[in-house]
């Protein structure tokens, strides 16, 4: 089982990670559409290549979560995309799944 303030801390990193990257990402967002249309769509390559980037730097604090805690309790953390349940837009979200239990007491 997973203490209170340990979830509290992972779920703390993983939303200063966002803060940290977002506000950028909405300021490149908002400059690749007011110029668009003069550069024909390049001028949203910034917000993929920075989303993309915020995607990785989650994974890696997922992963980091995992090793230092969360496989020791047979669970795992993993970003998953899937579609929103009220549009046809997709969305990120972390699931937390159980590690199957391997019987270590069973002969070969």
């Amino acid at each position: 089982q997973v203490a209170p303030e340990e979830f509290k801390t992972s779920v703390s990193r993983v939303n200063a990670c966002l803060r940290k990257n977002l506000p950028v990402n909405v300021k490149w967002l908002l400059c690749g559409c007011l110029c668009c249309c003069c550069t024909l769509g390049c001028s949203l390559w910034p917000v993929v290549c920075l989303n993309k980037r915020t995607r990785r730097s989650i994974q890696k604090l997922l992963e980091w979560e995992n090793n230092r805690l969360y496989h020791k309790l047979g669970l795992h953390w993993k970003l998953s995309k899937r579609k929103c349940e009220t549009s046809n837009m997709m969305e990120y979200v972390i699931l937390i799944e159980f590690l199957p239990k391997y019987p270590i007491f069973r002969p070969d």
